[in-house]
């Protein structure tokens, strides 16, 4: 065998063989340096046992212990009384602990959870080779959407107990969540309008062509009139579903409808999910975790600032001084009022705005409100009285301004652009709004800390555990979801922050302090009866533990 040295410059070079080549240089003798693979074929004195597919940190042993030493009758899971005939239903347990496990790992899908079943080690641990088909998981999770919330529930009240909540703060903010409906099938009213003003257009074409005998298409072909009339019934009856569509919107007070989802809504300020839902959250400061959760159908986070706060607080345990702080989504002042009473204190970004051409130099706190009078002092030093008030989005709005101070004004240019002059509005409960104001002011640092806190839990939710958007259909069965969603994020959130070992131990200590106190008196009568050296031969054999146990 001949070897030959090719030279390429002064850096690279590169050795043939020439001829037969050398067996001793194949890639699979076994003096080569690779790690090799156990032979499928040996056989074992002893089976594995499945306690030996996951280690002793391995999320999944989490996992098992909260879902054992919950009450599941109390969360509100179905119970199926077993039947003498027919195969017995699947325990709520396992299903509840897969759903736990697929959401946690990216897979929500109840066909992918049926193959984890058959391929997935930590599946096959969880359910104990037990391997229930797609129809059978996926009907768990329609079944039981409320379940899931009380779930939620006890997993906070578990971490409140372990010393994992306790700031001082929680920060509310809102997520657009993709529900399982199309854009296309999404219709409001001006939509709606506008296809039944296109379909008359159709129309009158069509028929224009039918009474016109010398109508030629493009091509230069005669007019298909069965084809043409074929095309007028089809549009004529699309025409009359529209219209009744349109008239039972007018009927329920409804702007807009789904088709495929009817209690999913279209986000305009969110093109990116199109139609879906809101999902809302309370996240605690001290480690990020989510302490109060909803969903709903609102476009606006308006409305959901005073429920998700009374929720934190219920939750925590109803801290004193509990600071609440959101984004000017929810500057709405008869939902601040509502915190207020309920002992909280409001940190919430002003939606101070300006409708001028341009936008104003002067904003609405150039302007002082005199509450003896009901009027507002403008920066010139003129009077705006109150003129008439208007409901906007359940608000009740009311209008101040004096056209006639306004049109003499020597700064107008510097504070309008309105014919009319400007306009002040000043909403219901406006005083609490101004006092919340007053307190960012003076403790800005407070609100600072909300972004870091809330926004962190949407970003691991919806990209690390790809929760991007919801698989169930209708609010009811979108909340159980979402609630779904939030517990395994604080599943994940707590293992990173104390460990499994030391989680699954304090799951089962408190397992054990919740029982009662026969029970736990029991098992060491049990031991000393079971004891010979204790009571002696005689007395435990004659005398059955079990028996005394039951009694």
């Amino acid at each position: 065998v001949c070897v030959k040295k090719l030279r390429f410059g002064s850096e690279f070079s590169l050795w043939i063989r020439i001829g037969k080549v050398d067996s001793s240089l194949r890639f699979d003798q076994p003096n080569m340096t690779y790690i090799e693979g156990e032979s499928r074929d040996q056989e074992l004195l002893l089976p594995e046992s499945i306690e030996d597919y996951v280690s002793e940190e391995n999320p999944v042993r989490f996992v098992e212990a909260f879902v054992d030493q919950l009450d599941m009758e109390e969360c509100g899971f179905e119970r199926r009384i077993g039947k003498t005939r027919g195969r017995p239903s699947y325990n709520p347990r396992d299903l509840l602990k897969l759903y736990l496990f697929g959401y946690m790992n990216r897979n929500r899908s109840s066909r992918m959870l049926e193959r984890a079943c058959h391929v997935n080690l930590e599946a096959i641990w969880l359910m104990r080779k037990l391997k229930p088909d797609h129809k059978t998981i996926a009907e768990f999770r329609r079944k039981n959407p409320k379940a899931f919330k009380q779930c939620f529930r006890k997993f906070v009240l578990l971490c409140r107990n372990l010393g994992l909540l306790g700031s001082d703060l929680v920060a509310i903010d809102g997520t657009k969540l993709k529900g399982v409906n199309s854009p296309r099938k999404n219709l409001t009213r001006s939509k709606l309008q506008r296809m039944i003003k296109d379909a008359d257009a159709k129309l009158e074409d069509y028929f224009k062509r039918l009474d016109d005998q010398d109508a030629r298409d493009h091509n230069g072909r005669k007019t298909n009139k069965k084809k043409l009339r074929k095309r007028i019934d089809m549009i004529e009856g699309q025409l009359a579903a529209m219209k009744e569509l349109e008239k039972s919107m007018e009927d329920a007070g409804l702007t807009q409808i789904s088709k495929t989802d009817e209690d999913s809504r279209s986000m305009p300020k969110n093109p990116r999910v199109g139609v879906g839902y809101n999902g809302q959250a309370g996240a605690d400061e001290k480690h990020g975790m989510i302490v109060a959760e909803d969903l709903t159908n609102e476009i606006h986070d308006y409305d959901q600032l005073a429920p998700i706060a009374k929720q934190a607080k219920d939750n925590l345990g109803s801290p004193e001084k509990l600071k609440i702080a959101a984004d000017k989504g929810y500057d709405k002042a008869s939902q601040m009022r509502a915190v207020e009473d309920s002992g909280m204190q409001c940190y919430v970004a002003s939606r101070e705005y300006s409708r001028q051409i341009g936008g104003a130099l002067y904003g609405k706190d150039a302007f002082r409100y005199l509450k003896t009078k009901d009027s507002y002092k403008c920066p010139a030093d003129a009077i705006l009285p109150r003129k008439h008030e208007i409901e906007v989005n359940g608000r009740l709005r009311i209008a101040y301004h004096n056209s006639a101070a306004c049109d003499a004004c020597s700064i107008r240019e510097k504070c309008t652009a309105n014919k009319k002059g400007r306009i002040v509005y000043r909403y219901r409960d406006e005083e609490v709004a101004a006092m919340v104001r007053k307190r960012m002011e003076a403790n800005p640092e407070v609100y600072k800390r909300r972004g870091p806190t809330v926004e962190k839990c949407f970003g691991s939710i919806k990209w690390a555990m790809g929760c991007e958007n919801l698989l169930m259909k209708g609010l009811k069965k979108c909340r159980g979801e979402w609630s779904l969603m939030c517990l395994c994020y604080n599943l994940k959130r707590a293992i990173s922050i104390l460990g499994v070992e030391k989680l699954v131990e304090a799951v089962l200590k408190r397992h054990l302090r919740t029982k009662s106190d026969s029970v736990v008196l029991i098992v060491p009568l049990i031991a000393i009866l079971r004891s010979e050296n204790a009571v002696g031969p005689v007395f435990s054999k004659t005398i059955n533990p079990i028996k005394i146990a039951f009694c």
